[in-house]
């Protein structure tokens, strides 16, 4: 409960900074000009994302047990709308205690399983940045794209490594051991690390296998760009569809910062950042893109993740159970 008070608090507080960078009349009056009929393929392409990601994680998960793709994108939708909710990672829980109560699968690796999922999601991030900001005009230095860039890199080598290369990994692992002085550090980094070479030896999968769930996020991703794209759109203002492709790439990194109750303040800093900050976009405009993206993704999320939980039966008061329960622990 502290965390979300916390990020309440936060998103308060960035909405506060927001408001103070742009003109609120001029952002009116940019959705008074919404055109209407771009709401459907927004609608579209807001439903085939998540249909997408339901994919990859069927592959993903294939390794492990045969899942039903209808499940698996209801899934997706009551993990958006808990996510949207509370967003203490509820979403990936409810994905874990379903896989868990109806498949089978052990709890604490289900939900392992499904942040691992996200971590796929995370690598093809990482190698769509350091192309696409070579690509993309923006209005940051080239000093400051190649450092992301070298970052951006040396994450995806450490990946690999723990990932193709474990033996050697838990040497390194090892080595930096001894650089601890204290006991009671050298215990728990020898818990997080072999807790990190055990959860990620399951993407240890044949290269076919990974390639396959990397360029289906890379597709994934140029869903959600199209969503983007026709937010623009409706307000009367054409874009790049790679900026757009990029701006989306960049968002999805918000994921790990902590966020309030329905997104709030969070979307709307993120989205004046990128667009205007990156991109150069006048700020009243990309806000009131962004919040027009906001408005229509609650009332899509709402839809689409009351209809998920109803379909897959899922009981709400199992899942607050152990979401706050997994919120006390402090444990891995």
């Amino acid at each position: 409960m502290l965390k979300i008070l916390f990020n309440t608090v936060l998103g308060v507080v960035l909405i506060f900074i927001w408001s103070r960078f742009v003109d609120l009349e001029a952002i009116l009056l940019n959705l008074s000009k919404v055109n209407l009929m771009y709401l459907a393929p927004i609608f579209l392409f807001l439903l085939i994302s998540p249909i997408v990601r339901a994919v990859r994680l069927k592959i993903f998960l294939s390794e492990v047990k045969k899942i039903k793709l209808l499940d698996l994108i209801f899934l997706n939708g009551a993990a958006m709308i808990l996510n949207f909710f509370i967003p203490v990672r509820a979403g990936e829980v409810v994905k874990g205690v379903y896989l868990n109560t109806h498949y089978q699968l052990p709890l604490g690796k289900s939900v392992i399983w499904i942040f691992l999922d996200r971590f796929v999601d995370f690598l093809a991030v990482l190698i769509l940045a350091s192309v696409l900001f070579f690509v993309v005009p923006t209005s940051l230095s080239i000093t400051f794209i190649i450092i992301i860039t070298v970052i951006l890199t040396l994450a995806l080598f450490l990946t690999w490594l723990v990932v193709y290369k474990a033996s050697f990994a838990g040497k390194l692992f090892s080595f930096l051991r001894h650089l601890f002085i204290f006991n009671s550090i050298k215990i728990y980094f020898d818990r997080f690390s072999n807790f990190i070479l055990e959860s990620f030896s399951i993407l240890k999968r044949h290269p076919k296998d990974l390639s396959l769930m990397i360029a289906i996020t890379f597709l994934a991703y140029v869903v959600d760009a199209a969503v983007w794209y026709f937010n623009f759109a409706a307000l009367g203002v054409n874009q790049s569809f790679l900026k757009m492709y990029l701006g989306q790439v960049l968002s999805a990194l918000t994921y790990l910062v902590p966020a309030a109750p329905g997104y709030i303040g969070s979307a709307e800093a993120s989205g004046l950042l990128i667009l205007s900050g990156v991109f150069g976009i006048e700020a009243n405009l990309a806000s009131a893109m962004t919040v027009l993206f906001h408005i229509i993704s609650a009332i899509f999320v709402l839809i689409f993740g009351l209809v998920s939980i109803y379909s897959l039966k899922i009981d709400l008061g199992v899942i607050f159970n152990k979401i706050f329960k997994r919120g006390n622990s402090t444990t891995i």
